[in-house]
């Protein structure tokens, strides 16, 4: 056996003198390759995750709740604003890091803001979370406007606009 690896290592040498361009081509793919699966790994080790529900700490034991009910406190607020018709929710995040995303249609005239709007509802959504749930300080929320105006009446049209918005999180854990 330790003849046959001397002789693959004779065979692949011999290869190398012959050839070295195709030996640094090897070698150039080979350190690409590593380079990606590295990347790879870390995108999969770092990337947000989406949240089955938020554990607040207290004194007297964790307080956890459902993204469903999030979900659904998002959608009663959203209620209040009839210029948004919302699509999804979702909420994403890592330890303290949560981010709530809130992607909608916009149903607003003319003379209706759409960043004016989205300010407004941030606010309220931001208020609900610190009020309701008892966070000290609300998720990261951002909204993403699907379509807008007289794009939702035309089914060919489909634009996206995407409206960020922050406010910074803190208080809460992830599941």
């Amino acid at each position: 056996m330790l003849q046959s690896i001397q002789k693959l290592a004779e065979r692949i040498s011999s290869l190398i003198a012959e050839r070295p361009f195709f030996c640094g081509l090897l070698t150039g793919l080979a350190v690409a390759f590593v380079v990606l699966l590295f990347l790879l790994l870390l995108f999969l080790i770092f990337r947000p995750r989406k949240l089955r529900c938020i554990v607040i700490p207290l004194e007297g034991g964790d307080l956890r709740i459902n993204a469903k009910a999030v979900q659904g406190a998002v959608r009663s607020v959203a209620e209040k604003f009839p210029v948004f018709d919302v699509r999804r929710v979702g909420m994403y995040g890592k330890r303290n890091a949560i981010r709530l995303e809130v992607a909608m249609d916009f149903n607003g005239g003319d003379n209706v803001s759409v960043s004016d709007s989205a300010a407004q509802f941030r606010d309220a959504v931001a208020h609900m979370m610190t009020g309701t749930f008892g966070m000290d300080r609300p998720a990261r929320i951002e909204l993403e406007i699907l379509r807008s105006g007289a794009e939702i009446d035309v089914p060919a049209a489909d634009p996206s606009f995407a409206a960020g918005a922050s406010a910074e999180s803190g208080s809460g854990q992830s599941c």
